[in-house]
């Protein structure tokens, strides 16, 4: 049983997973055992777990998938964090990859999939990068859903977010747009469903 979980906790510290919850738990059912403690059958049944995760065909698939990562990957799950770092989900993740020094490293599959994939994420990672129907320097005007007094407002186009800096929602049409309205000196970001084309002038 010590041999196992050594196994295991050898596996966790190389990969620099010494902040896990796992770990921990690794760490204490050693201890436990170590001073001639048996597991109860829940302990059992999470070590197995845990030994799955750090298994050698876990281990070759993380790596597999690490060899993997390209722009794409990075530039989807960098919109995610962003966005979670907002909302306060998956704090553990974002603050793991996207903490005080920025973004670092690289997640596991089960960590892509985790932030990446879910239904709100990709609505905004969606928004984030669409191509907007409102080019720079172009004019606009808002809707009346726009809110604060704002109604029929023109404004100039002079910024779309595609890097998810400015997102806030998953909603459709949700996608930052930074504008200028008219007789304003200072720019303010919105959202493309606030905002429809300005009718041409005859």
């Amino acid at each position: 049983m010590l041999h196992r979980i050594n196994n295991t906790l050898g596996r966790m510290m190389i990969a620099g997973d010494e902040s896990s919850w796992d770990y921990g738990f690794m760490e204490s059912i050693h201890e436990q055992v170590q001073n001639g403690r048996t597991l109860s059958p829940n302990q059992e049944r999470h070590l197995q777990q845990i030994e799955g995760r750090w298994s050698d065909e876990a281990l070759a698939s993380r790596a597999d998938f690490t060899n993997g990562w390209d722009d794409e990957k990075e530039q989807k799950f960098t919109i995610a964090l962003r966005y979670y770092k907002k909302t306060g989900y998956y704090s553990n993740i974002v603050y793991k990859y996207y903490g005080g020094c920025g973004r670092t490293g690289i997640p596991t599959e089960k960590e892509y999939n985790k932030l990446v994939l879910n239904k709100y994420a990709a609505a905004v990672i969606t928004n984030a990068l669409s191509e907007s129907k409102f080019p720079v320097g172009t004019t606009a005007i808002f809707r009346a859903n726009a809110g604060y007094g704002r109604k029929n407002m023109p404004v100039v186009i002079l910024q779309n977010c595609n890097d998810g800096s400015q997102v806030k929602s998953h909603a459709k049409g949700a996608k930052p747009i930074q504008v200028l309205m008219v007789g304003s000196a200072e720019p303010i970001w919105t959202e493309e469903r606030y905002l429809k084309r300005a009718k041409k002038r005859k």
